[in-house]
């Protein structure tokens, strides 16, 4: 186990960076206001965009279709919450309580649909019925068409392909078709596309829904082929009363459990359905048979005192910073290239934290459920600055599932080369079905190389034991750092985004880059330092007597340019996928 450094909080170099933040975060707020002025002639270019706002009788900044609609959704989303809430904890206090007294006792004793989501199944089928009207009809043929499949091959050699085959083919017709109309199957079922629901495209939620869909496969076939090579009996005393999350998704469910009214329940889950986070079948499952005791009263409400927070702090934000209207807006010849970058740093902000705010919404309604989930954004946006470790930060539970469904498949850590650009055009294809997101993941799978090569260059004791290897760390972690935002400019960015890097990286940008630059390494050292506090706190020894060692902490490697000095915290840290492949084996 690795000896923590000693603090550098209050050495003279800190008392310098502490003096750089002091003068540098300041001058930006103050510029990227500047920019927002209503003063400023560009904003009549751009107002048009902007709604009537509450705060500091200033316009808020709503134009993005996705945060517009999820904010003025909220308090019908609040409602739908608590009325499931409520309705679940009455049906289990009264009827599950009342007629399944042996459940209760014994929750292994029973078998198969679980008395825990009768009422899940009931309010989910009314859920989607009402979200989506008739096209439920569609959402039930392709899910059904799924558990069929799954069903009838699964444990033989072929069924992975099968699996995938059929999932990503229904993922390219339903962007082809636009979600389907009863009109093109027969012009006398024409009216049943009039009762089409609250939202009119089922097909744009239905991505997450297929993820669920090749958990199910998958998990099924596992435990199929394990039934094949061990007695029923063996498996089934696996399941028992899990010991962790890890145990939860790597374990079998009893066979009787991958039912059609359990998988429909699991994938119509209201929690969870429109966003995630995901949770494997084999979790869902557990968790419905063996509630999770992190859950608690106290960490609920907490966790609902943080998103509230998080909801302001974005109301604060998109009334003083217009960045998305600016950046939609795409006009950059009156900006300055430290204006232009602020905005497109606020723009990957504001990504950040609106699916931040969503699936917080989503998970706090779980928990509230008595459902433990992922937490998708484990590390704020600006406390990355190792793109691996980026991507395990960002959509958290999307990550996990990559790695257990796509990445171990394929071979893992023996085929990274070619298994990383498989993995990131799968992400991209999910997403949307254009060039411009599959040019995102090629870009970014490139980026991969050489932070992998710098790892298995500097990673070495000649390297990490010598007092500048921290400053070295830096150098390519602020590299690593711009190459990410021009990759998700270019992914996520709007119309113009080639105008503002091409106004950055010109000659008159140069000294602000270089500015830049040598602010995200005084930036990188704090974060490094930040890290290494976080190791100490783990490896401390704990006030109460034990005679057990510490917890080993693992490697400390993991970083910047591929390197770094600090060890993620065991908390955070995720096992590299060559680890992962003897634990998720079947």
């Amino acid at each position: 186990m690795r000896v923590p450094t000693e603090p550098l909080w209050g050495t003279f170099e800190f008392k310098i960076y502490y003096v750089l933040y002091l003068v540098a975060v300041p001058n930006m707020i103050y510029t990227m206001c500047r920019a927002s002025s209503p003063s400023r002639e560009e904003y009549s270019g751009y107002k048009g965009d902007l709604s009537p706002g509450w705060m500091f009788g200033r316009m808020v900044d709503l134009s993005d279709g996705q945060w517009d609609t999820f904010r003025s959704h909220l308090p019908a989303f609040a409602g739908a919450m608590l009325a499931y809430v409520g309705l679940n904890r009455l049906f289990r206090a009264v009827v599950v309580r009342r007629s399944c007294d042996a459940f209760l006792r014994s929750p292994a004793s029973v078998r198969g649909a679980l008395p825990t989501l009768w009422f899940p199944l009931v309010f989910a089928t009314v859920f989607v019925v009402v979200l989506f009207g008739t096209s439920t009809v569609f959402i039930f043929a392709l899910t059904g068409g799924n558990y069929l499949l799954a069903k009838r091959c699964g444990g033989k050699r072929w069924a992975p392909l099968a699996i995938w085959v059929y999932n990503m083919a229904m993922l390219f017709s339903n962007e082809h078709y636009k979600g389907y109309k009863f009109a093109r199957i027969a012009g006398s079922l024409a009216w049943l596309d009039e009762w089409h629901g609250i939202l009119r495209r089922w097909d744009i939620t239905f991505n997450i829904t297929m993820l669920r869909m090749v958990s199910f496969g998958m998990d099924y076939h596992w435990r199929a082929k394990q039934d094949a090579e061990a007695s029923p009996q063996q498996i089934d005393a696996m399941v028992g009363t899990p010991g962790s999350e890890k145990d939860r998704i790597e374990h079998s469910c009893y066979a009787q459990d991958y039912c059609f009214a359990n998988y429909w329940a699991y994938l119509l889950y209201p929690p969870l359905y429109m966003t995630g986070p995901i949770i494997t079948f084999n979790s869902f499952v557990s968790q419905m048979r063996f509630p999770s005791p992190s859950i608690s009263a106290r960490s609920t409400v907490a966790y609902g005192v943080r998103l509230v927070a998080s909801i302001l702090l974005m109301e604060l934000i998109l009334h003083t910073v217009y960045c998305v209207a600016i950046s939609k807006w795409g006009q950059w010849d009156t900006f300055s290239a430290y204006e232009i970058s602020l905005v497109g740093y606020m723009r990957l902000s504001f990504i950040w934290l609106k699916l931040l705010i969503i699936w917080r919404f989503a998970r706090f309604w779980a928990m509230a459920d008595g459902l433990e989930t992922v937490e998708n954004m484990r590390r704020c946006m600006s406390n990355n600055y190792s793109l691996q470790q980026f991507w395990r930060d960002w959509h958290c539970s999307y990550n996990k599932w990559l790695v257990r469904y796509v990445y171990i498949p394929l071979g893992g850590r023996k085929t990274s080369t070619w298994n990383t650009f498989v993995v990131f055009t799968f992400v991209a294809l999910w997403h949307d079905l254009t060039m411009k997101l599959l040019q995102w993941a090629w870009i970014i799978a490139l980026l991969f190389l050489p932070e992998g090569l710098a790892t298995w260059y500097f990673n070495r004791p000649r390297w990490s034991r010598k007092p500048y290897f921290r400053y070295i760390c830096s150098l390519g972690g602020a590299l690593n750092i711009i190459a990410m935002m021009i990759a998700n400019l270019v992914g996520f960015g709007d119309e113009g985004v080639d105008k503002m890097l091409s106004k950055i990286f010109s000659r008159s940008g140069f000294a602000f880059l270089a500015v830049t630059y040598v602010l995200l390494n005084v930036h990188l050292q704090v974060m490094f330092e930040w890290r290494e506090h976080e190791y100490r706190r783990e490896t401390a020894p704990s006030p109460a007597p034990s005679a057990s060692a510490s917890p080993n902490p693992g490697s400390a490697a993991d970083a910047g340019s591929g390197m770094s000095p600090p060890a993620e915290p065991q908390s955070l840290r995720q096992r590299p996928a060559a680890d992962q492949q003897h634990a998720a084996s079947r």
